[in-house]
């Protein structure tokens, strides 16, 4: 009986030191699906160390408390319990961190789909736009993005800016204070119009 004890206790043991992979990764820099297997590798653990805790003390309780192996079981036992403890702890610090994701993918879903317009700053949907002005006027970023093509031409020069979502062309300004392949946010100054009254933009953005 104590050799089939000793074997039990050593799988609980390899079975409980095993799973500790699942607890020593870190939680920075994880993307949704890795926490999704996480979650999935805690749920699994948990099951199989109740599975043990189970069968090792509430079906065998007669004999699990017996007097010469009271030690022995009450040690498994409490390794057993801290265990599940900690995995319900590292549930919890997963499930905020993907929560965290979640919200941070909508907020930036939300920003990079938002589009302003460039001369007044206000909210504009996609579409191609001829914008009266009254020189000088400071053109700003329609959107969040990346400089993508900067044109020179005759009548003044031609900026693009594109992000995930959108795309926006603009012509023409008569000077631009920022370089090709510069990431720009929103409402931030490209550059000005001086010799024109007006200003040209073509937005298009995707829907999915």
């Amino acid at each position: 009986m104590k050799y089939r004890k000793i074997l039990t206790l050593l799988g609980c043991l390899i079975l409980i030191f095993s799973k500790n992979n699942v607890l020593c990764l870190p939680t920075q820099d994880l993307k949704l699906k890795d926490i999704e297997r996480r979650l999935t590798d805690i749920e699994q653990t948990k099951k199989e160390i109740l599975r043990e805790y189970l069968k090792l003390f509430i079906r065998n309780h007669h004999i699990s408390y017996l007097k010469d192996e009271y030690p022995l079981n009450r040690f498994l036992e409490k390794t057993l319990l801290k265990k599940i403890i900690q995995l319900n702890q590292e549930r919890l610090r997963l499930e905020t961190k993907k929560a965290e994701l979640i919200n941070m993918y909508l907020f930036n879903k939300k920003i990079i789909s938002q589009v302003i317009n460039p001369v007044s700053g206000e909210a504009i949907n996609p579409g191609e736009y001829s914008f009266k002005l009254t020189p000088p006027v400071f053109i700003r970023a329609p959107i969040s993005g990346m400089i993508t093509n900067i044109k020179y031409l005759s009548e003044g020069i031609m900026v693009k800016v594109e992000n995930e979502k959108c795309s926006v062309s603009m012509f023409p300004l008569s000077s631009i204070r920022i370089d090709l392949g510069e990431k720009v946010v929103m409402k931030e100054i490209l550059g000005e119009v001086k010799n024109n009254n007006f200003l040209r933009a073509k937005i298009k953005c995707s829907s999915e």
